[in-house]
Order: C-alpha cells, then sequence, then structure tokens
C-alpha cells in the first residue's frame, strides 16, 4: 500500500504539527541529533530561541513557514550548530533536525553554526513541510 495525503490533508496536518510549537523554543545543540526523538537531550546546549505566540502562518501544500523567531543575543556556550530541538511552550520534545550551514544541507540553516558564548544566535527563516 502506498498511502498518499492530499494537500488540504498536508496542510491540516501541518497546521496541527506546527500550531504545538506556539510560545515553544529552538534549542541550538552540538553534535548530531540523538538516535530517538524522545531520547534525552545530547551535546552541548549552545542558545535558546523563541517561537511567537503563533509560531508558524496557515500551511498551504503542506508547508508553513514560521513566524518571527525571537534570537538568542547571549548564547550559552560555544560550539558548531549541530542539530536543534523543538519543544513546546511545556516544555516538552516536540522534534529535532539537522542544523548548519547552506552547504551543509541542514534542516534549519544558520549563517555561520560556529557559535560563540555570549553572541548571538539567529535563524532568518524556517519552514515547515508535512510529507506526503
Amino acid at each position: 500500500m502506498s498511502l498518499r495525503l492530499a494537500n488540504a490533508t498536508r496542510s491540516a496536518n501541518c497546521n496541527a504539527s506546527v500550531g504545538l510549537l506556539d510560545s515553544g523554543t529552538i534549542e541550538v545543540r552540538t553534535g548530531a541529533q540523538p538516535t530517538n526523538v524522545d531520547d534525552a537531550d545530547s551535546g552541548t546546549l549552545l542558545g535558546t530561541l523563541a517561537f511567537a505566540a503563533t509560531a508558524f502562518g496557515a500551511a498551504t501544500n503542506g508547508a508553513a513557514t514560521a513566524n518571527t523567531i525571537t534570537s538568542d543575543t547571549d548564547a550559552d556556550a560555544s560550539g558548531d550548530a549541530g542539530h536543534v530541538r523543538l519543544k513546546t511552550s511545556a516544555p516538552a520534545i516536540h522534534s529535532d533536525a539537522t542544523a548548519g550551514e547552506s552547504g551543509d544541507s541542514p534542516d534549519v540553516e544558520f549563517d555561520n553554526k560556529s557559535i560563540v558564548a555570549g553572541g548571538t544566535i539567529a535563524i532568518s527563516a524556517m519552514t515547515w513541510t508535512q510529507p506526503v
């Protein structure tokens, strides 16, 4: 069986997923993602960015773009961003993703993956795409 979703269904699933991130956070961490998303946090916490009260705009064709993400203007530690953990406002683990620079082909792209303690960490744009 090959399960496929109509665009309206993909958009509804996308909206439900990103709605859980309203007022949530993005933790920027060193190293690879944990083996399973429900595993404990791994790597050094470099900094934490905040999603808006409404984290993403409405999905179109299964994709939603994040609203303004508040930068961390005082990074906790120095190191290379390797992955991010997206957390709900609870905070509970929602999902994780690779992090890096454009040449790394990451899920979440930074202008510079090398973070310096006390510096600013910013994400200029982020899109959530619901799989077909």
